[in-house]
């Protein structure tokens, strides 16, 4: 092995001896650049590139050099340090919000930046997603989403301020396009399950199969939903991650919504009001980058599946004439 690397070490020199020798002589107009690219089986315009390296760097611009992306210059597609500059000052700044949020941002702003991009913005620069934010789940869970809407809603309720405060938000989410519905209430209890599962009915454009919830709201809420064709369907007892979306949003709604506009003594018709707002911009103009939603709305999604529904309806074909018809 030494002497096969001996060897390839010797041959390298040469090759680097010749370019040189045949360089110097068409530097010193002894050769022709024509004909020193044709001993060397380049292109003249390769060759005439080598040759002005060679004038700037000298006999290190003939050594051999590893393929892919150099130190010295950076890839083309990378984004300007004055635009990373900028996603880490915001990201610095509000320091709950997501990568999708900051690109939603600046999209606002007229810079088009993937979530994705501005992941990576902020891991190059160690601002978020360094070793101490790494995280290992024990269990991977299994990600699904369903592709018709209203076939299944994950309905739960949240104390924004806790229970000190006589407040608590139901909502429920659609497990296919992610539209959320939600209303205030000054207690958790059946009597205002049932009434928001009325306001679901009202609210939802489309017609709701199935709803899944914890088991909470007893026999009162299965029975209220028995009645207009509506399966219950409730979670085992101490496992949140079965209604893994709803939570989520929980999460996402009082980070968003209640901790950043809304004051403890607010009342419930100020905060219901703008509640409805957020909700309308969630479901109207937040991109969505979870399973299934490819960086759309929910109202997108919404859109798109009950269009490809209305297309998989099956027509009978009409083939005679309107003559052939007996009215």
């Amino acid at each position: 092995m030494p002497t096969n690397m001996g060897k390839l070490r010797s041959l390298q020199a040469e090759l680097i001896a010749m370019k040189q020798n045949i360089l110097d002589k068409c530097i010193a107009r002894q050769m022709k650049c024509y004909a020193g690219a044709k001993l060397l089986r380049m292109h003249p315009k390769s060759f005439s590139r080598l040759k002005r390296e060679y004038l700037e760097r000298g006999i290190s611009a003939l050594m051999p050099r590893k393929p892919g992306p150099k130190p010295d210059s950076p890839p083309p597609n990378r984004t300007s340090v004055h635009i990373e500059h900028l996603v880490c000052e915001m990201a610095k700044l509000n320091r709950t919000a997501t990568v999708i949020e900051l690109a939603d941002y600046f999209s606002n702003l007229g810079m088009s930046l993937n979530p994705t991009t501005v992941y990576r913005i902020l891991k190059r620069h160690g601002i978020r997603y360094s070793v101490l934010y790494e995280y290992k789940p024990k269990n991977k869970a299994k990600l699904y989403c369903l592709e018709t809407p209203g076939l299944e809603l994950q309905m739960d309720a949240c104390y924004p301020f806790g229970r000190g405060r006589k407040l608590a938000c139901f909502d429920a989410i659609d497990d296919c396009s992610r539209l959320v519905i939600a209303k205030l209430y000054d207690r958790e209890n059946a009597a205002n399950a049932i009434d928001f599962v009325r306001y679901l009915i009202t609210k939802a454009p489309f017609r709701i199969q199935r709803i899944r919830v914890d088991n909470r709201y007893g026999r009162e809420l299965k029975a209220f939903c028995a009645t207009l064709g509506i399966e219950v369907v409730t979670i085992h007892a101490y496992r949140p991650q079965e209604n893994g979306k709803i939570e989520r949003f929980h999460k996402t709604l009082k980070e968003n919504f209640f901790f950043r506009y809304c004051g403890f003594d607010d009342s419930m018709e100020t905060m219901q009001y703008g509640l409805n707002r957020w909700v309308a911009y969630y479901n109207e103009q937040r991109k969505h980058y979870g399973y299934g939603m490819a960086g759309l709305t929910p109202r997108e999604k919404l859109a798109g599946s009950l269009f490809d529904s209305i297309c998989l309806i099956q027509t009978e074909k009409v083939t005679l004439t309107l003559q052939a018809y007996n009215y």
